[in-house]
């Protein structure tokens, strides 16, 4: 029986950003995805959380994200084409969760997979995986994070489990050959010895490539004053406590990655 083709869709997104340098290889675009599960207490982006475009509950004549079709996300795209392929980049799909909204990411992977457009994911690893694992098989690259190993303290500072993450990350691992784990390193939340060996431990039994450590930035912090959300303050590891993680993954064998 022959496929039939796909109908297209629209997606909610709160912002393209183009020339991005840390969000995998070479020169990326980067679309941000509405809509997110996970509630980090430390998040870049509050406005990524509800999955629709809203107003700014501040009053201000603001609209924080659009309503947009694939055909929208790629004209921005195709701009930056020579550049992808001049410097190995492509785009990124991040948020919020882009697993959140699987037909839109699973429509905008292939039209980029059709263009020759390198493709990569950063995701939270919360969702359901078999509902969305022929969207892994067009990326060229996961990003998947690991907040905390302890589920209670993952509970607290996320407001859910990290019992289905851990176990989508060997699900994602074992079918995607170039799967990266991010850690939001932050001195109150996982910065410890303890944390990162549990880590490792488990990583040791996943395949995956490597690990970026992400050292924790107050970036978000006046987006929460200005959509009204009490933000709560952390710190960001000294640079020889970062080291030491390093030094310990690295004694477990695995890669550390760095796209600064």
């Amino acid at each position: 029986m022959k496929e039939q083709p796909m109908k297209p869709c629209s997606g909610n997104i709160f912002q393209i950003q183009r020339w991005s340098l840390h969000d995998g290889e070479g020169i990326r675009s980067t679309i941000f995805f509405k809509g997110c599960p996970l509630r980090c207490k430390w998040c870049s982006n509050p406005e990524s959380w509800n999955g629709n475009p809203e107003v700014c509950p501040t009053g201000a004549r603001k609209t924080i994200g659009s309503t947009v079709t694939v055909e929208d996300v790629l004209k921005v795209v195709k701009r930056d084409a020579v550049f992808y392929r001049e410097s190995g980049g492509g785009v990124t799909f991040s948020g919020g969760e882009p697993f959140a909204q699987p037909e839109f990411l699973r429509q905008l992977t292939a039209a980029c997979s059709q263009l020759g457009i390198d493709t990569a994911v950063e995701t939270s690893g919360y969702f359901d995986f078999e509902q969305v694992k022929d969207i892994f098989e067009q990326l060229d690259c996961v990003f998947v994070d690991i907040k905390h190993m302890d589920d209670e303290v993952h509970k607290k500072m996320t407001g859910v489990s990290n019992r289905k993450i851990l176990e989508n990350i060997k699900q994602i691992s074992r079918m995607h050959p170039n799967t990266i784990v991010r850690v939001p390193f932050i001195e109150e939340v996982n910065a410890n010895e303890q944390n990162i060996k549990a880590m490792c431990e488990y990583l040791s039994h996943t395949r995956v490539v490597g690990v970026e450590l992400l050292p924790y930035h107050d970036f978000g912090q006046s987006k929460y004053s200005a959509m009204g959300i009490q933000g709560q303050d952390f710190t960001t590891p000294a640079a020889a406590k970062i080291d030491d993680a390093k030094r310990i993954i690295a004694d477990y064998g695995i890669c550390i990655v760095d796209f600064k």
